[in-house]
């Protein structure tokens, strides 16, 4: 699998990614995060050039590690959200409304993609 994210999503360089997928990837809306050492549970969508879209959980092989998870969405990566009971952030997961048009809308932040742990909780 190979992944480029664009200039000036997470940074002014694009971000490039070759992985080894071990299995189908399955739409994600949840995950579980670690943030200072509490789990939090996170609303998460891929995010293209065109807006909202599907974000993936994908099996891979970590070079090293072994197996791992990759979430990934479009070309301008996933965007996270902290659960914290937000109705905003649950509303627009059901609803299909995007959380705004900059990756720095409120609440919101964007990731490339993220390398999980296989046991990692999701939904």
């Amino acid at each position: 699998m190979y992944i480029d994210i664009d200039p000036g999503v997470i940074g002014e360089e694009p971000i490039i990614g070759t992985f080894k997928e071990t299995g189908p990837g399955v739409v994600i809306r949840l995950v579980r995060l670690e943030f200072n050492g509490q789990w939090e549970w996170c609303d998460v969508i891929g995010w293209s050039d065109t807006g909202r879209q599907d974000a993936w959980l994908t099996p891979i092989e970590e070079s090293g590690d072994g197996p791992a998870l990759l979430l990934h969405g479009g070309n301008q990566g996933v965007r996270l959200r902290k659960r914290d009971g937000d109705a905003v952030a649950a509303s627009a997961l059901t609803t299909g409304a995007t959380p705004g048009s900059e990756p720095d809308a409120e609440g919101w932040w964007s990731e490339g993609f993220l390398i999980l742990r296989p046991e990692i909780q999701r939904a």
